[in-house]
């Protein structure tokens, strides 16, 4: 029995002798003409003109509410008020009534607190705001019903002179004859809004002083 004759098979995988020196040849031509040719366009230039420029546009100054003119889709209580030795104005959301005079029920009464009530005033809902036609007339409820005498009383920037007028007591002349202001004292006040064709509204709000010692009257009890 003769044995399995095995028969194997060699090949040289690129490296074949004598073929190293013309491939490095060849490489070298390729990149020279990709150098001259340079498909992938011109070097790009370093930039020499300025670069973007950032423009910041200054802040619009925010003006706050006290800025603004009254408006708004209710009515509004205005008053300024001193709190600690600051004046400071609020206001207070209220509905205006349809009365026949300053003791009808109908009028609703909303509280203005604070240690002193400088002046006062009211906002109009949008829909009935007839201002500056419109005449103010204030009540003080007890000890009897009486109009007080009033000065009018305009916040300092101009835009806003014909929107946010208030009111304050009459001043009274001292001893020496020099006006004496007179802030709002505690207890129930009504203003009477008449407007053109017959316009009329009422507004109430009860002042309370805080801290002052001074008690309200009877009829500043809240209902």
């Amino acid at each position: 029995m003769s044995e399995p004759v095995f028969h194997e098979s060699h090949a040289r995988l690129g490296h074949e002798p004598g073929r190293t020196p013309e491939r490095l040849v060849i490489v070298a031509l390729v990149l020279l003409l990709l150098l001259i040719v340079k498909p992938w366009g011109p070097t790009p230039e370093a930039a020499t003109g300025p670069g973007p420029i950032l423009n910041v546009a200054p802040t619009p100054e925010i003006l706050s509410f006290n800025e603004l003119p009254c408006s708004g889709r209710t009515w509004l209580i205005e008053a300024d008020l001193r709190w600690a030795g600051q004046t400071v104005r609020s206001w207070t959301l209220t509905d205006a009534a349809l009365a026949s005079g300053p003791t009808d029920p109908r009028i609703k009464f909303v509280p203005v607190a604070a240690q002193q009530v400088l002046a006062i005033g009211y906002c109009p809902a949008y829909r009935d705001d007839s201002r500056p036609h419109d005449q103010v007339t204030i009540y003080r409820l007890a000890p009897t019903v009486a109009v007080v005498p009033t000065d009018l009383v305009r916040i300092p920037r101009e835009a806003d002179a014909a929107a946010n007028d208030l009111f304050a007591p009459v001043a009274t002349p001292g001893v020496s004859g020099e006006s004496k202001q007179i802030n709002w004292g505690p207890g129930r006040y009504v203003m009477r809004i008449q407007g053109p064709d017959g316009y009329l509204r009422w507004l109430g709000l009860e002042i309370r002083l805080i801290g002052t010692g001074v008690p309200a009257p009877d009829d500043s009890v809240a209902p």
